[in-house]
């Protein structure tokens, strides 16, 4: 009762002594709290703060999956208040699957088997565990980092066939966000498959679906977000696939070759 009391009878805003009306400060944001709150409305407060934040990602990462376009549509709406912002999503998916592909590659062993008669040099095996390690760290720190940077350009080429749309390029640069985020989610589906160690017709399968749903993906997301015709978002889409392909090939080389080949660059 007494936090109720005190509540009420805040005339201003702690954080920035702003008249106060509501349960928010709408100068800064900040919630009226109780300065003494008890053990009750701590647990209350914690309680209401973890079920909201949940609902918020459950129901965000529900319609990223189901609704290709939906939450780019949202926000582009003004409505984002009830969903996890873009830039979330495509963290939390990110990390997920380069964790999850990280720890594939953590698990391999590279052996080298002589033909019979053959004289091995250890120093074979130590640069083939050198080039096994370099490429680890390749996916594991910098390709992240490199899929990182290239989002702003999956972004602009989005931007470039669609140059009449209306929109400015962070408006786009958010439905890249989601659709670079649920193409995530599909590859740590993809490596969970192979981590739970599943037959390799499987492994192959589930590839071949997640890679095709990803395409497939953004093609519906496109469609819903531009308002494109069934052949303007196929070659518009099949254009920026093509480039943005190109693009992370060149990525994934210029992260993988030093690493590599410099591994071993120290023998004699």
């Amino acid at each position: 009762m007494s936090e109720v009391l005190e509540l009420q009878s805040a005339a201003a805003c702690a954080n920035c002594a702003a008249p106060l009306n509501g349960k928010y400060c709408s100068a800064c944001g900040q919630k009226i709290a109780p300065h003494n709150p008890t053990l009750t409305y701590f647990l209350h407060e914690l309680a209401h703060e973890l079920l909201h934040f949940d609902g918020k990602i459950f129901r965000s990462v529900r319609l990223l999956v189901t609704r290709p376009g939906f939450l780019t549509n949202e926000i582009l709406a003004g409505r984002r208040a009830s969903y996890v912002s873009p830039i979330r999503l495509y963290l939390v998916f990110s990390i997920l699957a380069f964790a999850l592909g990280a720890a594939r590659l953590a698990e391999l062993n590279v052996e080298y088997t002589p033909s019979p008669g053959e004289t091995v040099d250890p120093q074979v095996q130590v640069e083939m565990e050198q080039i096994a390690t370099a490429a680890s760290a390749a996916v594991s720190e910098w390709l992240p980092r490199a899929m990182f940077v290239l989002v702003p350009l999956f972004a602009a080429l989005v931007m470039l066939v669609r140059r009449s749309s209306g929109l400015n390029y962070p408006q786009h640069l958010y439905f890249a966000l989601h659709v670079q985020a649920f193409h995530f989610l599909l590859r740590a589906f993809d490596s969970a498959v192979v981590a739970l160690d599943a037959a390799r017709s499987v492994q192959t399968a589930t590839y071949l679906l997640t890679t095709v749903g990803s395409i497939a993906y953004f093609f519906a997301a496109f469609r819903n977000v531009y308002g494109t015709t069934l052949w303007g978002t196929l070659w518009r889409c099949g254009m920026v696939v093509a480039i943005y392909f190109v693009a992370l090939i060149a990525a994934v080389a210029s992260i993988a070759f030093p690493l590599v080949f410099g591994s071993g660059g120290g023998t004699p």
